[in-house]
């Protein structure tokens, strides 16, 4: 009986022990780069930033700032060249996520979807080529559906209504926390 025990307890010992080992070694692995994957994380969402607001040497997170509905962060650029907004809206095939830089005066001075990745590929994702999100800029004010014609003509892409709506909006309510932010500096 003294045999049994051993050939059925010793492999739960080892078993243990390989497992604690593994999870002692992941937990020193997610230690030692995670000050590494969010400093790259924040270069790479200060990267995307300067592509909408070019002119601006950095960002810091803007305080005390009452979110408008579909607005999920908001930058101001250090040198108060203006600000970076993001927003997210519901496109045909899930989230899309829309960062708009914004000059002091309000103009629209960039516009790029960060994500758009559940959207029809083909179709939705025409909504983040750089040719149509090009139209927005200079704009101060977008004020009617996109594909209708007012003082800013917003053209759609055809077969994606529901992404052109969701960038739409997005730059909308950017525009929006622009001007509830007090219209600049």
């Amino acid at each position: 009986m003294n045999n049994s025990f051993k050939e059925s307890f010793a492999p739960t010992v080892v078993l243990v022990s390989i497992c604690l080992i593994a999870s002692i070694l992941l937990a020193a692995t997610f230690q030692i780069t995670e000050p590494l994957i969010e400093k790259i994380t924040i270069e790479m969402a200060n990267a995307a930033r300067s592509t909408v607001l070019p002119e601006a040497s950095g960002f810091v997170e803007a305080k005390d700032v009452v979110l408008v509905d579909g607005v999920t962060e908001v930058y101001e650029a250090v040198n108060g060249v203006g600000y970076v907004i993001t927003a997210q809206f519901k496109g045909f095939g899930g989230p899309v996520v829309v960062m708009t830089g914004l000059d002091p005066k309000g103009n629209i001075a960039g516009v790029k979807v960060t994500d758009a990745s559940q959207e029809t590929p083909g179709l939705g994702s025409k909504a983040t080529n750089p040719d149509y999100l090009n139209q927005y800029v200079g704009a101060h004010a977008i004020s009617s559906e996109p594909g209708s014609v007012d003082a800013t003509h917003i053209s759609a892409v055809t077969g994606a209504t529901y992404t052109s709506r969701a960038v739409f909006s997005a730059i909308s309510v950017a525009l929006q926390q622009f001007s509830e932010l007090g219209g600049g500096f």
